[in-house]
């Protein structure tokens, strides 16, 4: 065995017969790097047997064998002497290592999983939520508006039975305080007491006649909204003659029998005048509802 040894470390490695070829042929290194299209450092690599260093073993018999095809000389016998490649790494480091990556795939592949259903629950929470929520502002004013609707219609209905009790009252006074009259013939009675008779009576279908002008006189109201702002307005006898939501820059004029019921959501936004005076409402309270009757009470 020794023997056998020592002959195999006496024979040259593929580095040295090389750089020996070169030698012989009187060829320097630097006249090799441009057709090998090596730099310096890696021929003496080559010639010093650091294999390694040069890339794989198919790149490093490609270098030798373009070596010695510069240098005229048999690559086969220089190329027989490489060493075996190294053994590949052991069949049971590649499966743990596929193990572990197929494991964190997977465990990749659920969360990913876990958040597209987290989000589609966060979203599916955040759209109901969004449908079903009612601001408390609109609940308020809406609870407020119906409150005075409640209110004004009260208001008309005692206003009403208050006017039938005063009309039925006055209507039975009248009747008890109208004397009897015993019909008398135009033979009895003289003509001058006949006309001084007639006189009141003439006098009593006029004061009769004039009352209805006097009745059916009419107010009209004059309102700019400067802001989107709610009203509603009654007149004397009950009926509504505005209501609503009105925008920015309405302007309404109405007209009714006095007095007028109103209620103004934002009073301080609108400006109001009556039969062209402007009427004063700066003194209710703002962010609330103002009810008052036009015109204004001294």
């Amino acid at each position: 065995m020794t023997e056998e040894t020592t002959q195999q470390s006496d024979e040259p490695s593929v580095g040295q017969l090389l750089k020996a070829h070169r030698e012989q042929a009187n060829v320097s290194l630097e006249s090799l790097t441009g057709p090998l299209k090596l730099s310096i450092s890696q021929l003496q690599r080559l010639e010093s047997d650091q294999y390694q260093t040069l890339g794989p073993i198919t790149f490093v018999k490609g270098y030798i064998k373009n070596y010695c095809r510069e240098l005229h000389v048999d690559s086969a016998p220089i190329l027989a002497k490489l060493p075996a490649p190294p053994e590949p790494t052991k069949p049971a480091n590649m499966q743990s290592f596929s193990r572990r990556t197929e494991k964190e795939a997977h465990d990749s592949r659920l969360m990913l999983v876990s958040y597209i259903i987290l989000a589609i629950v966060i979203g599916s929470s955040a759209l109901w939520f969004w449908q079903n929520a009612t601001p408390i502002d609109e609940q308020t004013s809406t609870i407020n508006i119906e409150n005075s609707i409640l209110d004004n219609q009260q208001n008309n209905n005692a206003l009403n039975n208050e006017s039938e009790n005063t009309s039925q009252m006055q209507a039975t006074q009248a009747v008890e305080r109208t004397p009897a009259v015993m019909p008398i013939s135009a033979e009895q009675v003289p003509l001058s007491e006949a006309v001084n008779a007639t006189a009141p009576i003439a006098a009593s279908t006029q004061t009769a006649t004039n009352e209805p002008d006097t009745q059916s006189n009419t107010s009209t109201i004059n309102m700019v909204f400067n802001d989107e702002s709610w009203v509603e307005i009654h007149d004397g006898e009950g009926e509504r003659i505005a209501f609503g939501v009105k925008k920015a820059g309405y302007k309404m004029a109405v007209s009714g029998t006095p007095p007028f019921s109103v209620v103004l959501g934002k009073h301080d936004v609108v400006s109001v005048s009556l039969n062209g005076e402007p009427v004063d409402i700066s003194g209710y309270p703002k962010n609330r509802l103002a009810k008052f009757k036009l015109p204004l009470a001294e």
